[in-house]
């Protein structure tokens, strides 16, 4: 049932990616779904071409003057770029506009916390502990929880017990220009497996990029603050 519904998955969160690659009327803004990327549907996940999303991230810093995300399934192959559409507290939700698919992903401080319409997706997570070490960019310990949606649509509770490590400054550059901060690791082991989390982390504790597990399915996700 998962492989089967990883290429429909993977058409689905790289339509996010070109979304807004138009000149077209107000009414198709630089979040709206391309038909072109549709029509260029594969039998495998494919990487989106580094330059198309280099265009559609520096389109939309143009477009807005709000913040904006670059979001990466690295197990999918699938790019996105997004903009937030609600908070709560210090949740935020992004995800594209003009799209017919409802598509999005929450975080928490620059990690990915939950999705929805993405398949087999990580339907809730438990972090603080975890952030609470990276934000202070010090050496800790923390145990999280994740509950996702596995191949037969069920829900499992995932724990996982980390050991955090400060590592050395580092720049991250973007299209938006290069941002600075501390590189934390987080090990993370499970029952049956074990991760390898990373988060980079400004002076003052804002996490700007994140590369953090979000269940079996989904591997990795990546996710960099452009704004």
């Amino acid at each position: 049932m998962i492989a089967a519904s990883l290429p429909r998955l993977s058409l689905l969160v790289c339509a996010m990616v070109l979304a807004g690659c138009t000149n077209q009327r107000s009414s198709e803004n630089v979040f709206t779904v391309t038909k072109r990327l549709i029509e260029q549907r594969r039998a495998q996940p494919v990487t989106p071409d580094p330059k198309i999303v280099q265009a559609v991230a520096t389109d939309a810093l143009s477009r807005t003057t709000g913040p904006v995300l670059l979001y990466t399934l690295e197990d999918r192959k699938a790019v996105a770029v997004l903009r937030p559409i609600a908070e709560n507290g210090a949740y935020q939700t992004w995800a594209s506009y003009g799209s017919s698919e409802r598509l999005s992903a929450t975080t928490l401080n620059g990690v990915l916390v939950s999705t929805r319409g993405l398949g087999n997706d990580l339907m809730s997570s438990r972090v603080e502990p975890l952030l609470e070490v990276v934000s202070r960019r010090e050496d800790g310990v923390a145990t999280i929880q994740q509950r996702y949606l596995d191949g037969e649509n069920q829900i499992v509770n995932l724990k996982s017990d980390c050991k955090i490590t400060r590592g050395e400054t580092e720049a991250v550059t973007s299209v938006a220009g290069s941002v600075q901060g501390v590189r934390m690791t987080a090990e993370c082991w499970q029952a049956n497996r074990s991760v390898v989390n990373s988060y980079l982390v400004d002076a003052n504790g804002a996490v700007v990029q994140s590369r953090h597990w979000a269940g079996p399915t989904m591997g990795y996700s990546t996710i960099q603050r452009l704004r």
